[in-house]
């Protein structure tokens, strides 16, 4: 009876803070005017009216609104788009199972719409519109209109794209607006799923109802939110302190030896690529959870040994990763501790390392090296290392043993391969 009477006095406290949420009075210098919120919320005027109806929304004693109602708008209006009727929201809201007032956390601060179009914003720009466009469908805007009203923060970025245009071409600038938009993406995905599996999902895990536990994320995310801009763009600048460096490095590297008085270094880029061995039975027989646990467990892996030796991870390809490195012997050795390391996560591994040159474009790097490798990776057998006979020159010295096995026959490669197996 007491759990009963508990949770009755949950649901009333909910449905007393978000009454008293809807009908509280801000700064008056916060608050808007109702055709000032369906400009911000981007609906028209009858969806305003009927939310106020079913009481989602309420204005206050000025008869404006808070800044957080855009949110709380844009939030249902989403809902419904997605099939869910605010006539459900409001009920739910209404018997205390569903609580709106987290959008008044300042995490919930989505970019405002500005009365400038796209149109006029190119025009004072000179950004020629079709450019501004193809940015825009690059980033995942959609099709820009010249009559859409622009965001906040879009003046910053068309700016910056306007700047660098001059010294490139449409295109470039547009696979480069992409590059951050998809990277941005992904964290905010990844994000997402963080808080539904562990935040969210741990505290409803734990029989908390539905609208207490989004309260508690909610105060947690609103400590949170500030330190993850803060990760966001220290991360940032530590890799773009490494990827500056490295490109500083070799363009002096370039101008000193075109005086003549230094020899090339002629180091080409090593790549590595690990393969998991039975990744895919492994995922048919322990589910996605347990794969995607696996891969979280080998993705620690390989970070840690690249970064002890000066490797790069460039991307993940499901089952196995590529791996960048300038120098060959700390490719070689920091490959043989992730292959023998591979076992304890959960599966075996097996490698191919390659050296030469490569294309890098989008953030990805192309060519005959990035395919050697892979192809050789694919060539070995559980817990292999395999090298190229340039790849033992470039190791030369590291006091790493190779003993060469039989030429690979490898798809798209003419002639038989020589490769070496690598051993600590």
């Amino acid at each position: 009876m007491r759990d009963g009477a508990s949770r009755e006095h949950r649901r009333r406290t909910r449905v007393r803070r978000d009454l008293g949420t809807l009908r509280r009075v801000s700064d008056p210098g916060d608050r808007l005017p109702r055709a000032r919120l369906a400009e911000q919320a981007r609906v028209d005027d009858a969806v305003l009216a009927r939310l106020l109806d079913l009481g989602i929304l309420a204005a206050g004693e000025d008869g404006a609104f808070s800044p957080s109602d855009v949110y709380r708008v844009r939030l249902v209006d989403a809902c419904e788009r997605a099939g869910l009727p605010a006539e459900a929201i409001a009920r739910a809201m209404a018997e205390g199972h569903l609580s709106l007032s987290f959008t008044d956390q300042p995490q919930y601060r989505w970019l405002a719409v500005h009365p400038e179009t796209y149109g006029e914003l190119a025009s004072r720009l000179g950004l020629p519109f079709e450019v501004m466009q193809e940015c825009g469908a690059a980033m995942g805007w959609g099709r820009l209109a010249p009559e859409d009203p622009s965001k906040e923060g879009d003046e910053g970025i068309f700016r910056l794209l306007g700047m660098v245009l001059p010294l490139s071409d449409v295109a470039a600038v547009a696979r480069m607006a992409r590059i951050y938009s998809d990277s941005t993406r992904r964290i905010t995905e990844a994000e997402s799923s963080f808080y539904d599996t562990y935040i969210l999902g741990s505290l409803l895990r734990q029989g908390i109802s539905y609208g207490e536990a989004v309260d508690r994320a909610g105060d947690l995310g609103e400590q949170v939110a500030p330190l993850l801009d803060h990760m966001l763009v220290t991360t940032y600048r530590r890799q773009q302190e490494h990827a500056w460096k490295q490109g500083i490095v070799e363009n002096i590297e370039r101008v000193v030896m075109e005086t003549g008085s230094v020899r090339s270094s002629e180091r080409p880029t090593v790549f590595a690529f690990v393969d998991l061995a039975g990744y895919t039975h492994a995922t048919d027989v322990r589910g996605d959870r347990e794969a995607a646990l696996l891969a979280r467990e080998m993705s620690g892996l390989v970070d840690r040994r690249s970064a002890e030796h000066g490797g790069t991870p460039v991307k993940w390809l499901g089952d196995g990763v590529m791996v960048l490195f300038r120098d060959g012997g700390a490719a070689v050795r920091a490959t043989l501790e992730i292959v023998d390391g591979a076992p304890a996560v959960g599966l075996p591994a097996h490698a191919g390392i390659a050296a030469g040159p490569v294309v890098m474009q989008d953030g990805d790097y192309f060519g005959r090296t990035v395919n050697l490798a892979s192809r050789i990776a694919g060539g070995a057998v559980a817990g292999q290392t395999l090298v190229t006979d340039l790849v033992v020159d470039l190791a030369g010295g590291s006091g790493m043993s190779f003993a060469e096995v039989a030429p690979l026959e490898l798809k798209g490669f003419m002639e038989p391969v020589r490769v070496f197996e690598a051993g600590a």
